[in-house]
């Protein structure tokens, strides 16, 4: 088989395949950790910086909440995936 034969489409598709595996390689990424079940765990409040607050569960990944309304020492309910920064959702206890 050679590359003539292979149509340009197939080709790109192949290539943003290829790359899309090398940037998942290169970083570490886990797929697995994508289709993980979420986590839901109860929090404090450790810093608040203008809006946004910051948090750390138990994976020890200290995760931030825009627009934070909640203040210093407040106990949150939040949900996330392991070994991923972002909150899925999150409310105060």
């Amino acid at each position: 088989m050679s590359l003539e034969s292979v149509s340009p489409k197939k080709l790109a598709v192949f290539l943003i395949a290829g790359g899309v595996v090398a940037v998942f390689f290169i970083s570490g990424f886990q797929a697995r950790n994508l289709f993980a079940p979420s986590i839901t765990e109860d929090v404090k409040v450790q810093i608040k910086q203008g809006n946004v607050c910051v948090v750390e569960a138990t994976d020890r990944i200290p995760r931030t909440i825009s627009d934070c309304q909640y203040s210093v020492g407040d106990t949150l309910s939040i949900t996330y995936k392991p070994q991923q920064p972002s909150i899925e959702r999150h409310e105060l206890k």
